[in-house]
């Protein structure tokens, strides 16, 4: 279910696209290479805000996977426990 969390974080919450702008523009500064195009500062600064955001499914996910390890050396160490010798009468 972690693992299903952290993947759907770029279905459900997907990067802003790139605007570009013309080369006698003013820009960013950085240029995209899939365009080949330089970036508008509008698009750089909604670029930049997501990639700080946090993610909320990928801390879910990764929540979710914890717990997951959590419980299950819980639940060996348990296992263990209960299949040791019988306690015998004290004394």
């Amino acid at each position: 279910l972690g693992i299903v969390s952290i993947a759907l974080q770029p279905v459900l919450d997907p990067r802003p696209d790139v605007t570009c702008v013309a080369d006698n523009e003013p820009s960013s500064g950085f240029r995209d290479g899939d365009k080949d195009c330089n970036i508008s500062q509008a698009s750089s600064e909604e670029i930049n805000d997501w990639d700080s955001a946090p993610k909320p499914f990928r801390i879910i996910g990764v929540a979710l996977i914890l717990a997951g390890i959590v419980t299950a050396v819980v639940a060996f160490v348990r296992s263990r426990r209960s299949d040791g010798p019988p306690a015998g009468p004290a004394g």
